[in-house]
């Protein structure tokens, strides 16, 4: 048999832990990027003010880690959209 055919099968099943089945690899994003795409996707939905979902597609989008003073922490997403400077 020749030895084209053959694949190494434990690189294999490595692989296939971090690629979808179109051989893509299956890297998630992060809080923020997560957050940026809902948003981006909900644009067209049905019952949604299309202008405001634009307007906050294009906002700020910030995010921070928090500890309290008891030791809470937590990690907040802000998006600062409608941003107009009074200064001009």
């Amino acid at each position: 048999m020749s030895d084209e055919f053959t694949i190494d099968i434990d690189k294999a099943l490595e692989k296939a832990k971090t690629n979808d089945l179109a051989g893509f690899e299956d890297k998630k994003p992060d809080a923020l990027e997560s957050v940026r795409r809902a948003i981006d996707n909900a644009e067209f939905l049905s019952g949604l003010d299309h202008k405001m979902m634009k307007e906050i597609m294009v906002g700020e989008y910030n995010q921070y880690e928090t500890l309290n003073s008891v030791g809470r922490s937590s990690k907040k997403i802000v998006i600062e959209y409608d941003i107009k400077d009074k200064s001009k």
